[in-house]
């Protein structure tokens, strides 16, 4: 779960009831981490729950640090249940206009998927596999996919295994929830280095002796 928060010196901003924002005193963010560091006033982050405590991304940087970390948990999760191969792609989206019956009908591009070559995302693993473990409990456990690939490994012995993780664009700076913070003087952050990917196609496989272990 996660919920947007902002902490303050001397007293909270006026939402007036447009945003669903909790703010907090600034003392309050003693015990808090924060991909930034230091927590700053002003700034609207978004809380996740974590082992070690609540973790605070700035709002701006949340969708890119979003797709870094559910991409490192499918990699987790994969090695885990000791899988031989992992590929990982990454592709984005293109817009693309074809014919003239396209343009004549007035018709919205097409969007196509675009396989980025050199991604930051890319990855390659070969080995001889190992005996399969539960990597449960998930840090992202409403990811679609990620629970099925644990019970398709675990439960019905399954050789190979996909997962797509597409990149979530509900934290942009010039989307509607940004825009509305950004006019209620608010700071959204944004200090990383902004991913082009939109989607990451994983892709393992496991030793079909594996049946073996069990």
């Amino acid at each position: 779960m996660s919920q947007l928060v902002a902490y303050y010196e001397d007293k909270p901003i006026e939402v007036k009831g447009q945003v669903e924002l909790h703010q907090v005193p600034i003392a309050a963010a003693a015990d808090r981490r924060s991909v930034e560091g230091a927590v700053r006033t002003s700034v609207v982050y978004v809380e996740r729950a974590s082992e070690a405590g609540p973790f605070l991304i700035p709002f701006a940087d949340y969708d890119d640090w979003s797709l870094r970390d559910r991409y490192n948990e499918a990699i987790r999760i994969m090695n885990t249940l000791g899988a031989s191969t992992i590929t990982c792609e990454t592709f984005r989206e293109v817009a693309t206009r074809r014919g003239l019956r396209a343009r004549v009908k007035r018709r919205g591009a097409e969007l196509q998927q675009q396989r980025l070559e050199n991604s930051g995302f890319d990855f390659r693993h070969n080995g001889a596999g190992s005996a399969p473990r539960d990597p449960r409990p998930l840090r992202w456990p409403d990811e679609p996919g990620f629970a099925a690939a644990v019970s398709s490994v675990l439960e019905n012995a399954a050789t190979e295994v996909v997962i797509n993780i597409k990149s979530n664009r509900t934290h942009a700076v010039d989307g509607e929830l940004g825009i509305r913070l950004k006019q209620l003087g608010f700071e959204l952050g944004g200090g990383v280095e902004r991913s082009a990917a939109t989607s990451l196609h994983i892709r393992a496989g496991f030793p079909q002796a594996r049946r073996l272990w069990r």
